[in-house]
């Protein structure tokens, strides 16, 4: 289930000897006030990016894995659910000029300039979608904690994909593992892991809801489906990888936890563990990918 599509990454590798600082960032803010949207200011833009990244880079600078660029039919439409800065639509885009890459997501924080083939529409992936043609490939990532109904969303998912058209979706999933055991049970690491679990499955968006990815579009009648999982650091550089799994969350730890743990579970922030060298921790990550079953000849 190898993909064939290399990204154009422009952001560096953070230097591994380099020391990371915490961000000191104030800019928390949600343009709706809840849980699902984390994605409006300037820092939380960066770290999406951040993460498009870093999926990439786990991947070998593919930006997909399943085969919807393997058979004779040319893939013409293919839209990014939940596209946050737009990273992945544009890379898309770019790479297949011929294709109409639209993306959409709660928040407009995209660029102005982006390829003539890629839009962008603000709009709610929880609700009836009501695009006017179908698509070849759909692409999620980093859902987890945004959606309410996945079973809906596989549903919808499934009824705007042509015959034959895929669906890929991405995550990095909690509990946080450390393969050396230096990720204590009870560290404050460690417990924030697990409220966030209980947290986030008390508000009905679970954090944990990748591990369901193959489930739940066979349940949607979804065919071919796979699933690839990583420990999160089959990388180039164990070092660079922790750096970058870091970089990734340490940023967003205080946007994420802030009204998780103030509304529901009243719990302090874990910057000092994650700032430990020490502690070797890691998120999962989880691939899911599903084909709608072709036309009968």
């Amino acid at each position: 289930m190898a993909g064939v599509l290399a990204a154009n990454t422009k952001t560096p590798s953070p230097d591994p000897e380099l020391g990371i600082e915490a961000d000191e960032y104030d800019d928390n803010d949600s343009a709706l006030g809840n849980l699902q949207s984390s994605t409006t200011s300037i820092s939380s833009s960066d770290r999406l990016d951040l993460q498009h990244h870093f999926f990439t880079l786990t991947f070998d600078g593919k930006l997909f894995i399943c085969n919807v660029d393997k058979g004779e039919k040319q893939v013409y439409r293919v839209l990014d659910a939940g596209c946050g800065t737009g990273i992945w639509a544009i890379d898309f885009a770019d790479e297949h000029p011929d294709a109409e890459v639209p993306g959409i997501d709660l928040s407009p924080i995209q660029p102005a300039f982006i390829p003539p083939n890629a839009t962008f529409v603000v709009d709610d992936l929880e609700q009836e979608w009501a695009f006017s043609n179908k698509f070849d490939f759909i692409y999620m990532r980093m859902l987890s904690a945004s959606i309410l109904d996945f079973p809906a969303m596989f549903k919808n998912s499934f009824e705007n994909l042509n015959p034959g058209g895929y669906i890929e979706l991405a995550d990095k999933c909690l509990p946080m593992l450390s393969d050396d055991g230096s990720l204590l049970p009870t560290s404050a690491l460690q417990q924030w892991s697990d409220f966030t679990i209980e947290g986030t499955s008390e508000v009905g968006r679970s954090i944990t809801a990748a591990s369901e990815y193959k489930k739940q579009p066979e349940e949607a009648s979804f065919i071919n489906v796979v699933e690839t999982g990583t420990n999160g650091r089959q990388t180039p550089g164990q070092k660079i990888q922790r750096l970058w799994t870091y970089e990734n969350l340490a940023p967003g730890l205080e946007g994420f936890s802030l009204g998780l743990f103030t509304r529901v579970k009243g719990w302090k922030k874990v910057r000092n563990d994650m700032n430990d060298r020490k502690i070797h921790a890691y998120l999962p990550i989880y691939v899911a990918s599903g084909q709608k079953p072709p036309e009968e000849p």
